[in-house]
């Protein structure tokens, strides 16, 4: 079972190649304060066992409901996240449509989510292929919060290139120490949009199992820094990261293939 939420939580943004072709979704919404307890409580109740069914028929691989903590602009910016990865987009639309053949004795009316809220953006992405997580990790305990980031790397090849061969072994080699608090890293690259109002071409996230860890240092005092860290991509940023962090409400994900 813990074999199975470790997967869970690395597909939270999809990351192995073995669903090379999927495409992840980064929905931002906008709910009002009103009418959030209801809006999680419609998703969790009925659009959860909608996604449940879709993994199960193999046209979903994830879905996710991040509710975001604080940030900027909290009277009127998204505060919900949805995190879907697609095995087929071409179809994706007609997923959504099914939900009332589960509840055949409950009013749409009742299950509707989209006319609570209202929607802000649609990051579409492509899974990375790196994810690692705290040895002996337990994801109902320790997956609690994620920041998600944004980068814009000059050179997408190199900055992924770095997170590979020295972000990654650095950050789990943190986590069997013992020496950070972080649960889980991942990363993702950025299809579209690509416009001057949205610069980003790569995302990443960092897990976590509680609002304090998440929100303070992450690295433990005697953390050491691998000599000349970070230096091959030094210059390699075009300009600063976006990152939020966000409550993970519910998640569903297809299980992990057999060994």
């Amino acid at each position: 079972m813990k074999k199975l939420l470790l997967f869970t939580l690395g597909m939270l943004f999809c990351i192995p190649t073995l669903f090379a072709q999927a495409v992840i979704t980064h929905q931002y919404r906008r709910v009002e304060p009103e009418n959030m307890q209801e809006y999680l409580k419609r998703e969790t109740t009925y659009w959860q066992k909608l996604a449940e069914s879709e993994v199960t028929k193999g046209n979903l691989t994830f879905w996710a409901i991040l509710q975001k903590v604080g940030g900027v602009n909290q009277d009127k910016g998204a505060n919900i996240l949805i995190v879907n990865t697609f095995n087929n987009m071409d179809t994706a639309n007609e997923i959504w449509g099914n939900l009332q053949a589960l509840f055949p004795d409950t009013k749409m009316e009742d299950m509707d989510t989209w006319n609570m809220g209202k929607n802000t953006a649609t990051i579409f992405l492509r899974p990375g292929d790196n994810f690692v997580a705290a040895p002996n990790a337990d994801p109902q305990k320790d997956f609690k919060y994620v920041f998600v980031l944004y980068h814009q790397p000059k050179d997408v090849a190199k900055h992924m290139d770095f997170e590979s061969k020295e972000w990654k072994p650095m950050i789990e080699k943190a986590m069997a120490e013992g020496k950070t608090t972080m649960k889980g890293w991942g990363n993702d690259y950025v299809i579209l949009p690509e416009s001057g109002n949205f610069h980003y071409r790569t995302s990443s996230y960092d897990l976590f199992s509680s609002l304090s860890d998440a929100l303070g240092s992450h690295f433990t005092e005697d953390f050491t820094w691998p000599d000349d860290f970070g230096s091959s991509v030094e210059d390699n940023m075009a300009g600063p990261r976006h990152r939020d962090l966000y409550r993970i409400v519910t998640m569903v994900s297809a299980p992990p293939p057999a060994e």
